[in-house]
C-alpha cells in the first residue's frame, strides 16, 4: 500500500502520524510531504522516513500583503502537490493539520485520492476545516470532536508511541535522567517550541520549587541563556536538582512516565500521552483565540486529571502555589493519575491504520467504507 502523510508545522501534526506509522504492520510505502522549511523536517528526518517539502502558508494574518504573500504561496504549493502526488501515485493520503494539508489536500481530491483527516484536538482549526468537505472520513480524538464532521467523523482516540503503552517500568524511565524513586519529579514544557511565560515562572521560582521536587523543564527556542543564570545562581545543593532542556527526542516517553506532575500548555497531545502515562498536570491554555487549547485543558479538567491556569501577570505567582499544594498532597496526585488513566482509550493508532486501509480498499473498488467499517 502507497501512504501519503501531510502535516506539520507543530509536534501536535507530527507525532500522531508517526505512531500510527509504528501500529502499521508491514509498513507501507511512504511518503511525507510538509511545509517547506518547516519544524517536521528534522523531526522526520531524525526517524528515517522519506520528505518533501512545499510552499504553504497560512491565511489568518491582519495584514493584506502577507495574506497576498501566503496566498501565492499556497497556489504554488498546489502545484508542487500535484506532481508529487502524480509522481508518488499514493493509495490514501493522511492529513494531521496545518497550513500544508491544503494544497496537498486539494490534489489529492482532483485526483481522485482519498483523504483521510486526523484532528488531534477537541476543535479543528482553520485548516482543517477547510480541508473536510474533500475528505473521505475524519479521525477524531474525543466523540466532541465528531460534531464538527457529521457523518464523516470516526472516534479513534489520540494515537501515542509504543514507548508510553509498552511495558516500562518508572525506576527505568528515571534512571535515564539518573532521578531516585524517592523523589518528586515535575515535569515542565511549553509545547515545541517553548513557552516564554511558563518559563518565566519557573525559572523566578526554582529556589521555591526545588526543595519540593526536582524538575525536568524544557525551555524551547528561547530564554536559554537567562535560565541557566538563575541555575547558576542556585546553592550548590538545588542546583543538580534542575534539568533544562530545550528539547527531548527519544527522551520524551521517559520524562513523562518519570514525572509525577506536569505543567503544560495544551496543545493536541495532551490529550494522549497525559492519560497514556497517567500523568496528573497543571495546564496553562496559550491565550490566543482560534488554537483551541482551552477546549483540550477543559476536556482534561473535567474528567478530574488535570488542573487549569490562566496565564496572565499572575502566572509566576498562581502556578508556584499550585505545584506546591498539589506536590505535598498525595492524595489527589493519585486521584488525578487515575483520572487520567481512565481518559486513554486503547488501539488508537491501530484503529486508524484499520481505517486508511479500508478507505484505500473501497477507492480502489470504487465504493464507500460504510460507518460500521470504520470503527474497529
Amino acid at each position: 500500500m502507497r501512504l501519503l502523510i501531510t502535516g506539520g508545522g507543530t509536534g501536535g501534526h507530527v507525532y500522531p502520524a508517526l505512531s500510527v506509522l509504528e501500529a502499521w504492520n508491514p509498513p507501507p510505502t511512504l511518503l511525507w510531504v510538509g511545509k517547506q522549511g518547516g519544524m517536521e523536517a528534522e523531526i522526520l528526518r531524525r526517524a528515517g522516513l522519506p520528505y518533501q517539502g512545499i510552499r504553504a502558508g497560512g491565511l489568518n494574518s491582519t495584514r493584506w500583503n502577507r495574506r497576498l504573500l501566503h496566498s501565492l504561496m499556497l497556489v504554488q504549493g498546489f502545484g508542487e502537490a500535484w506532481q508529487i502526488l502524480r509522481r508518488f501515485k499514493p493509495d490514501v493520503v493522511f492529513a494531521t493539520g496545518g497550513y500544508v494539508t491544503g494544497p496537498v489536500g486539494l490534489a489529492a481530491r482532483l485526483q481522485r485520492v482519498p483523504i483521510v483527516i486526523y484532528l488531534p484536538d477537541i476543535r479543528p482549526g482553520l485548516a482543517v476545516k477547510a480541508l473536510a468537505p474533500l475528505a473521505t472520513r475524519v479521525a477524531v480524538t474525543t466523540p466532541r470532536s465528531a460534531d464538527f464532521f457529521g457523518d464523516k467523523a470516526v472516534v479513534t482516540g489520540y494515537p501515542v508511541r509504543k514507548a508510553l503503552t509498552e511495558p516500562r517500568s518508572r525506576a527505568a524511565a528515571r534512571g535515564t535522567f539518573g532521578i531516585n524513586e524517592a523523589d518528586r519529579l515535575l515535569l515542565v514544557m511549553g509545547g515545541s517550541s517553548g513557552a516564554h511565560n511558563l518559563n518565566v515562572a519557573i525559572g523566578e521560582n526554582l529556589a521555591r520549587l526545588l526543595p519540593l521536587t526536582r524538575i525536568i523543564h524544557l525551555y524551547g527556542k528561547s530564554d536559554e541563556a537567562w535560565l541557566m543564570a538563575q541555575k547558576a545562581a542556585l546553592p550548590d545543593e538545588l542546583r543538580d536538582r534542575y534539568q533544562p532542556f530545550s528539547y527531548l527526542h527519544d527522551e520524551m516517553a521517559d520524562a513523562l512516565l518519570a514525572a509525577d506532575l506536569i505543567v503544560a500548555r495544551a496543545g493536541a497531545s495532551v490529550l494522549g500521552e497525559l492519560p497514556a502515562a497517567k500523568l496528573p498536570a497543571v495546564l496553562v491554555p496559550l491565550p490566543i483565540a482560534g488554537v483551541g487549547q482551552d477546549e483540550n485543558a477543559a476536556w482534561l479538567v473535567e474528567r478530574g486529571g488535570a488542573a487549569q491556569l490562566d496565564d496572565d501577570a499572575a502566572l509566576p505567582t498562581t502556578l508556584p502555589a499550585l505545584l506546591a499544594t498539589l506536590l505535598n498532597d498525595e492524595a489527589t496526585l493519585q486521584r488525578m493519575a487515575a483520572a487520567m488513566a481512565a481518559a486513554a482509550p486503547p488501539n488508537a493508532a491501530a484503529r486508524i491504520v484499520a481505517l486508511l486501509q479500508q478507505c484505500a480498499t473501497a477507492n480502489a473498488n470504487n465504493g464507500q467504507p460504510r460507518k460500521s467499517e470504520v470503527a474497529p
